[in-house]
């Protein structure tokens, strides 16, 4: 159904994809995994026809996959890791422009809404309120509606890149099964992912890349996570385990009585919190639920209805690493040197009475690059040439080196391959355990389960701790549901 034959792929001095031959069946999901910059969301740019390769062919049912900026008409559909939609106009606007399977969709919102709202049912997704804004919802409500559109087109061919780094416990199921179903009508589905255990429990086979290549086609019966692993970086890499952090310190951020109204709805609802030093606070909670809204209160870029946020020592002791690395976290169109500037510490650190040393920036961008193994062409490369894993190996090199009290980390591995995770984990222990404090706000419970001291969770704007008990997947699951009981 779905071939590339040799195909390449060249970003200026960065070889993204050499020689690559992959295959996909009616009536299969073929997964593909990789580290970071592998070449994954290369490839699916390619058979999506966004992107021209530089040799090779990729055809859909023998016929070439021509370059097109067209959606779903070629019987490919796409999800893209980064949804592609307009922050200011509505759900259904954004569903509308893209025809939404409608023959005019664009003058029929009602319509529209209401075929959204059939498939949202069947696959067990919620969906805003009517007229509200794609902006103003969290990224997994707007990978859920990149989903529905992608469904809308009645594909035979759904290409999914990342689609479950979001969805919390109850949601990934009902996800996998509908990916089930739709293999049984005999669609062909490609996911990429890093979490190799949805792979082997959904996939018919599984692909390898690495470093451009695939390295290995595995049927997933006959492989396990640790070979998948080793064949994606050469070694195999371990769990994060909980290291031995001492007895937490005294507070470093106190949080009391927090209450955030947004257009007369209470989002964020009586938050009382205290973290102390030499511990991670971990906050889980299906996205959607005031956990965006709780991290831009801690930043400073909302102001609080009522309640109050105490640092120990000023604005510039906590470090934030927010959800939507392309929104909030980078500016794409800068370089690399300028958005490790946009961090207020570090532009501190090379300026001289207020001018900022270029040289100096570049040095402090190619150590920081070299320290968190992230995979650019070079400080002056563009935040926008950067795979989706090393965007967020960024977004952490550049909240490390500010040396902050407080490290404020949202869904900080999504993205990231396996290796790089458990980087990130080792470095949030270490810095835990040499004085600083973690408040990780994840909706990967497997990440909170590992490294969290203490854990809460949170629903429709409030938190509540767990005790040891309820630190099951399956407890938690029901309590990120809304279970208090």
């Amino acid at each position: 159904m779905l071939a590339a034959r040799s195909i390449s792929k060249r970003f200026g001095k960065v070889v993204a994809l050499d020689g690559v031959d992959f295959d996909a069946r009616p009536g299969e999901i073929h997964a593909i995994v990789g580290e970071n910059g592998a070449g994954k969301t290369t490839l699916m740019n390619i058979f999506a026809g966004r992107l021209r390769p530089d040799a090779g062919l990729a055809t859909l049912d023998g016929e070439p996959v021509r370059f097109s900026s067209a959606i779903g008409m070629r019987g490919i559909a796409t999800v893209h890791q980064t949804p592609l939609m307009f922050d200011r106009m509505s759900w259904e606007e954004n569903l509308a422009l893209g025809g939404f399977g409608l023959d005019r969709a664009i003058n029929d919102f009602d319509a529209v809404a209401d075929g959204a709202r059939a498939l949202a049912n069947h696959l067990g997704f919620a969906l805003p309120p009517r007229g509200t804004a794609v902006g103003d919802r969290s990224v997994a409500e707007r990978v859920r509606l990149e989903v529905i559109r992608a469904l809308s087109f009645d594909p035979r061919v759904l290409i999914l890149d990342e689609p479950t780094a979001v969805l919390a416990p109850n949601e990934l199921s009902a996800f996998l099964d509908m990916l089930r179903r739709l293999r049984a009508e005999g669609r062909t589905v490609i996911l990429i992912t890093h979490k190799l255990g949805e792979a082997l429990a959904v996939a018919n086979r599984i692909a390898v890349l690495r470093r451009g290549r695939v390295v290995a086609t595995k049927t997933a019966d006959q492989t396990n996570e640790a070979e998948i692993a080793q064949l994606m970086i050469g070694e195999l890499v371990t769990n994060s385990e909980k290291s031995d952090i001492h007895e937490p310190g005294g507070p470093l951020l106190q949080i009391e009585n927090l209450d955030l109204d947004i257009d007369g709805r209470r989002v964020v609802d009586g938050i009382s919190l205290t973290l102390r030093a030499r511990e991670i606070v971990g906050i889980a909670g299906v996205d959607g639920n005031g956990q965006t809204e709780l991290v831009e209160l801690l930043a400073g870029a909302r102001i609080p209805t009522h309640g109050a946020i105490r640092r120990s020592a000023g604005q510039s002791t906590l470090a934030v690493i927010p959800q939507d690395r392309d929104r909030d976290g980078l500016i794409l169109d800068m370089s690399l040197w300028e958005n490790v500037l946009l961090a207020g510490p570090l532009r501190d650190k090379i300026a001289t009475r207020g001018w900022l040393n270029r040289a100096t920036a570049i040095d402090l961008c190619r150590q920081i690059l070299s320290d968190f193994k992230i995979l650019a062409a070079g400080p002056d490369a563009l935040a926008s040439s950067l795979s989706g894993g090393n965007r967020q190996r960024l977004e952490v090199a550049r909240a490390m080196a500010q040396r902050p009290r407080v490290i404020v980390a949202h869904d900080v591995c999504r993205g990231l391959d396996l290796a790089a995770t458990a980087d990130v984990h080792r470095t949030m222990q270490q810095f835990a355990a040499d004085g600083g404090a973690v408040l990780l706000v994840s909706s990967d419970l497997d990440e909170l389960l590992a490294i969290s001291t203490r854990l809460f969770v949170m629903n429709r704007g409030m938190i509540r701790e767990t005790d040891p008990h309820e630190r099951s997947p399956e407890a938690l699951g029901l309590l990120m549901a809304g279970r208090w009981t």
